[in-house]
């Protein structure tokens, strides 16, 4: 891959997960008390606590910002391809499979939120009830294909056959996580703007960092021809 495409892919792509950042604020984020440990919080009563009060705008215009630029992860995605493609081609083809559809259950799980919102703001305890199931299989689907994905990837830099060295492992998103969850339970049990921001961003955060990562890593390759 020339640098010039990987500039292109990689700007689009973080421009994407920051947007997405920006989506996840706006969708979940509240200074209220809440009940989510970590980013793979997949129960709606984890959530509740993060609505209380929240201007109903801010999850509106999340759910928009979500459904519009989650996409863009499958332009980074590509780019870990080009990294991992070494490994061997159905290795490659695996992983980038598992990456499209992660993408497009994500988009669509964060396109929930705003009527998520309206119904816990609403106080329908039924309804909520009712929509319970539906919100909880596709926040699995969405858990499960994160974590099989990076466990993946994980798997390919440790076999040393991709153009990642193999510490780069410890920066793939599941140890972020680790690191994320890890803190927000030893911050003071007041300090709840700051836990939320940490979980509601501990999926997409972490994919910025390592799509910013591999940018770099196929840079280097490509000064090295």
């Amino acid at each position: 891959m020339s640098r010039t495409k990987i500039w292109c892919l990689g700007i689009l792509a973080c421009f994407g997960a920051i947007m997405a950042i920006v989506a996840d604020m706006l969708s979940v984020w509240s200074s209220a008390p809440h009940n989510m440990q970590s980013a793979l919080s997949i129960d709606l009563s984890s959530i509740q606590g993060l609505y209380v009060g929240k201007p109903r705008w801010t999850f509106v215009l999340g759910n928009y910002l979500g459904v519009a630029f989650l996409p863009f992860h499958m332009l980074g995605f590509l780019l870990i391809h080009e990294a991992v493609k070494s490994a061997g081609k159905l290795h490659g083809l695996v992983f980038i499979s598992g990456a499209f559809y992660f993408v497009a259950i994500g988009a669509g799980y964060h396109g929930t939120f705003a009527f998520i919102g309206d119904i816990i703001q609403s106080g329908d305890s039924t309804l909520l009830k009712n929509v319970t199931p539906y919100w909880l299989a596709w926040g699995l689907a969405l858990t499960i294909g994160y974590i099989v994905l990076c466990f993946y990837l994980m798997a390919l830099i440790l076999s040393g056959r991709t153009l990642y060295k193999r510490w780069s492992a410890a920066l793939t998103p599941l140890p972020l996580m680790a690191l994320t969850a890890a803190i927000v339970n030893f911050l003071p049990s007041d300090a709840n703007a700051l836990k939320a921001a940490l979980t509601v961003t501990g999926l997409n955060f972490p994919l910025l960092v390592f799509f910013i990562f591999t940018i770099y890593v196929l840079l280097s390759r490509s000064n090295e021809k």
